[in-house]
């Protein structure tokens, strides 16, 4: 079955098989997403899902190109907008990605990742107690993204420290510069590669059909 809001649709067998490969191997989704971008290269959601693996592989131009193109290509792929806003944050400064995610801010109340947008606008410019507020709106409101709220849990609990320092904090497997082994060996990792099951938003997201 195909998704006829996306042109030139990719079919959903083909985006569960490369979720799927992005829980075990980020070079075997990457493979697929080539091939299925090579069939499909309207389809704005391959792009989301391509731009997530390589921004989680630290291959920041690769990821800006597919992000930005999926922006374009479906400006309602709201977890596109959200994902190339945070890259923008944290590689080429705040001017950029307030820019990026002044449509989300433009969202309803009940649009978690508008209140994500806004929290996050509000505290790179200096506002941590109004963009508490946001934040924690958007955290108790937020099911369809449950691979965020972590993280915009991290940002309720630092945000005075974000504020001062002036700097993001990092997302896990979004960018982030990987932690370092514990000094005993144990979650070393030996059996994982680099950024499996990491790729934020994705999971519930392409599995709606109301954005």
């Amino acid at each position: 079955m195909r998704d006829d809001r996306y042109p030139i649709a990719c079919d959903d067998d083909t985006l569960d098989a490369i979720k799927a490969a992005m829980q075990r191997s980020d070079d075997e989704a990457l493979a697929l997403l080539d091939a299925a971008v090579s069939r499909h290269p309207a389809d704005a959601r391959l792009a989301l899902l391509r731009g997530s693996v390589y921004a989680s592989q630290g291959a920041y131009p690769q990821a800006f190109a597919d992000l930005s193109q999926a922006v374009v290509m479906a400006p309602e792929l709201y977890a596109a907008r959200f994902m190339l806003g945070y890259l923008e944050l944290c590689h080429r400064g705040a001017a950029q990605a307030i820019a990026v995610w002044h449509p989300l801010t433009q969202l309803g109340e009940h649009e978690a990742l508008g209140d994500f947008a806004r929290g996050l606008t509000l505290l790179v410019t200096g506002e941590p107690e109004r963009a508490r507020a946001f934040l924690q709106r958007g955290l108790e409101g937020n099911r369809d993204h449950p691979e965020l709220s972590p993280f915009v849990q991290s940002l309720i609990e630092k945000s005075h420290e974000i504020v001062a320092a002036g700097e993001p904090a990092p997302v896990p497997g979004f960018g982030a510069v990987p932690d370092a082994p514990a000094a005993d060996g144990a979650n070393d990792g030996e059996d994982e590669e680099p950024g499996n099951g990491s790729h934020l938003l994705l999971g519930g997201y392409l599995d709606r059909r109301d954005h």
